[in-house]
């Protein structure tokens, strides 16, 4: 009987991986992260990244312990074992594809690495790829331990060919989230860009622990969560997923940072079970880097429903939390003041919104927008949108949060308590909490009320080194930061009321001219800066106009 054998097309398999690494932003990731991990010891990673839009080409240059001949062999190894990995530290590249990042965005890879004073250079394209017969991948040598006498380890990848576009925010933006994760100070630039590592502050923060069959799973690993002062954007938010130390492999919110003060939650929990072999073939986390955990792997379902469980909880305290700072007395009169701001900017949206109607929603005329004449006739062609549709607003009378997302068994426009769902005040779902770190906060901002499609103003408290007010345009409020010096002095000055509530006007005006801007913007990105200057102008004109009703008391 003839010997039968599984085989593999090695040229397939290779641009067959590339389609994990469909943005430049995962690619790039890809081969700064093996530049942190493989680093002689004592010294603080330091990597390079170049985004060259006109050239199409990407390079990624680090001070890494590079590579020796026989590193470099293991690079190119489809599926190989993670070097880290077979010593027996949990580490990144259980899936070895990471050296076909750069055909999932370019045509061409090249590859120079130093090490002990030799220097290594190759070259990989498409058209080598796709010429060769199956068994292997020839890779042209450009350099065979070159000497390189002087020259400090390191290696330089160089993308070419890239056919997709080179943006440097989203390639920033992914980088600083997973630099949160990592210990000590790794520097990366791109573009000359310092990425920032940024660590949330803490005003609150609490550990939980599996118990019963959750632990069984799971094992006994520790999760802490965190509450801000202020939202969180969307990269610091939910909990970083860990399988060792720097090895980021998922962040989980399980849904809560859509809830009310689920975007002040971060935290961190590492689950070496996650990367137990003997759950077969199902992968806790695929090869796709969507930092996403697989929900059909049993230690990843359980640790989610772990995640969400302990996040709801510390979500439910912040709510309640958040009420009884609304209920008292001075917090009373800043509701006085924001429901006279907010009758004003929703009078002006909805006048603003009934003009559009009324010239058909397809056009804008270059005119005051108080109705007065003007414009000729070549203005008034100039394209227009609805910047807050009848999808930004939620039924009448009832908050966007609750209506949306209730907490699982309860009425819509009801929150259930921390007692009911976890059993006890400290208790979480499937564990139990440990008391640690400050236990109090002042959150407010409870999403109150808002006409259909309209916005909301409100106050809480971010911190001094928070901007004056913060828009938030899923839920269209405008919050004005009680912490902000200015703010602060302002209502200091117990005698003169007046002043701070002025101050706030001109604060949620500001505000109210510029998200409407920003709205406009987000249906329309084809309109130019001067229109957003003139809309900007507009707003502020016509809102003042209507602001001495405000100064009658």
């Amino acid at each position: 009987m003839n010997k039968l054998s599984a085989v593999t097309h090695v040229g397939r398999d290779i641009l067959q991986s590339a389609q994990s690494f469909r943005t430049p932003e995962a690619a790039v990731w890809e081969y700064v992260v093996n530049s942190l991990q493989y680093v002689d010891p004592g010294t603080v990673p330091f990597v390079a990244v170049t985004l060259d839009v006109k050239a199409g080409k990407i390079t990624i240059a680090d001070n890494g312990c590079g590579m020796d001949r026989e590193g470099l062999q293991h690079f190119f190894t489809m599926h190989g074992e993670n070097q880290e990995r077979r010593k027996g530290v949990p580490g990144r590249g259980k899936f070895g594809t990471g050296k076909s990042a750069a055909f999932g965005i370019g045509t061409g890879l090249t590859l120079s690495t130093t090490r002990d004073g030799k220097r290594q250079t190759v070259r990989l394209d498409v058209d080598m790829i796709k010429a060769a017969d199956g068994a292997e991948v020839p890779v042209t040598v450009v350099e065979q331990d070159a000497a390189a006498d002087g020259e400090p380890n390191g290696t330089t990848i160089e993308i070419s060919g890239v056919t997709t576009k080179i943006p440097r925010e989203p390639v920033v933006a992914l980088i600083e989230r997973h630099l949160a994760a990592f210990h000590g100070s790794p520097v990366v630039k791109v573009n000359g860009r310092v990425c920032e590592i940024v660590r949330p502050a803490a005003r609150l923060t609490r550990t939980f622990r599996p118990t019963g069959q959750v632990q069984a799973l799971v094992g006994d690993v520790e999760l802490t969560i965190s509450a801000t002062s202020a939202p969180l954007d969307d990269i610091h938010r939910g909990v970083q997923v860990t399988i060792g130390q720097d090895n980021l492999i998922a962040i989980e919110s399980a849904g809560v940072d859509s809830k009310e003060f689920g975007k002040y939650l971060f935290g961190h929990v590492d689950c070496p079970e996650l990367d137990n072999e003997t759950y077969g073939q199902v992968a806790a986390y695929t090869n796709d880097r969507n930092m996403q955990l697989n929900k059909a792997h049993p230690v990843a379902l359980a640790l989610t429903a772990f995640i969400g469980a302990s996040l709801e909880q510390v979500r439910v305290g912040l709510v309640e939390d958040g009420k009884k700072a609304k209920a008292d007395e001075d917090a009373k009169r800043l509701r006085e003041t924001t429901n006279k701001i907010e009758e004003i900017l929703n009078a002006d949206l909805k006048a603003f919104r009934d003009r559009l109607e009324g010239m058909g929603g397809t056009t804008r005329r270059r005119t005051p927008m108080d109705g007065t004449a003007g414009g000729s006739v070549e203005d008034a062609q100039e394209k227009v949108v609805d910047p807050l549709g009848e999808e930004a607003g939620t039924p009448d009378g009832v908050s966007g949060e609750s209506a949306e997302n209730p907490v699982d068994g309860a009425e819509p426009g009801k929150e259930r308590s921390g007692a009911a769902e976890s059993g006890g005040e400290n208790a979480a779902p499937g564990g139990v909490a440990d008391p640690a770190g400050e236990d109090t906060v002042r959150p407010a901002g409870t999403g109150h009320k808002r006409m259909r499609g309209g916005l909301s103003v409100d106050f809480d408290h971010y911190g001094s080194d928070y901007d004056r007010y913060r828009w938030d345009a899923d839920d269209r409020r405008i919050t004005i930061n009680l912490d902000h010096p200015v703010v602060k002095a302002a209502k200091a000055i117990a005698d003169d009321e007046a002043t701070f509530r002025r101050l706030c006007y001109e604060i949620a005006f500001t505000g109210y001219a510029v998200a409407l801007a920003d709205l406009q913007f987000e249906r329309d990105p084809a309109l130019s800066s001067s229109d957003a200057t003139f809309e900007i102008r507009q707003a502020l004109r016509r809102v003042w106009a209507n602001a001495s009703v405000l100064y009658a008391v």
